[in-house]
């Protein structure tokens, strides 16, 4: 296998991001086989974080399964989980989300990168998502050294940048 080729993700944030809150059977190299529901994926790393169900519906174990364990990946039928997906509100409900993509969105253009809007996020030549609220932890990445320049870039953008 090459050490670059993703088989199971696709070099995809946005399909790792899709199957939180699926339940999902993984199978590993040592042919364990591991059923849950995804609660995150290291976009960098591609390790899953799975919720398993003890025989209680509220208890449950987490589990952690590195990407090079991983043989095979299935989603299993059912609905997904929307509990996985809430958001937890902003620390600074007074900051203007949409005024700080466009802001962002300037600035980079500013800078010469190519970045388009993409429903709420923003996206860097098929390789990088901004989520919202748009700042330096909000970047989704596979690739850790484009990751690191754009986080660089935004961390130059000055605080007065209108």
């Amino acid at each position: 296998m090459d050490l670059f080729e993703d088989k199971i993700f696709n070099n995809n944030p946005l399909y790792m991001k899709s199957l939180i809150g699926q339940t999902v059977e993984i199978t590993t190299t040592d042919s364990q086989s591991i059923k849950g529901v995804v609660y995150v994926i290291d976009p960098i790393y591609k390790t899953i974080v799975l919720h398993t169900r003890e025989s209680s519906p509220k208890k449950h174990d987490t589990v952690f399964i590195l990407y090079h364990a991983i043989k095979s990946l299935e989603l299993q039928a059912g609905e997904r989980d929307k509990t996985y997906l809430e958001r937890q509100a902003p620390i600074d409900e007074n900051v203007n989300s949409s005024a700080e993509k466009r802001r962002l969105k300037k600035w980079l253009q500013q800078m010469y990168i190519n970045v388009e809007e993409a429903g709420e996020y923003l996206k860097i030549d098929d390789h990088l998502l901004i989520l919202p609220p748009y700042g330096l932890n909000n970047c989704i990445c596979s690739n850790v050294i484009v990751l690191e320049k754009i986080r660089n870039i935004i961390n130059l953008m000055p605080t007065d940048f209108v």
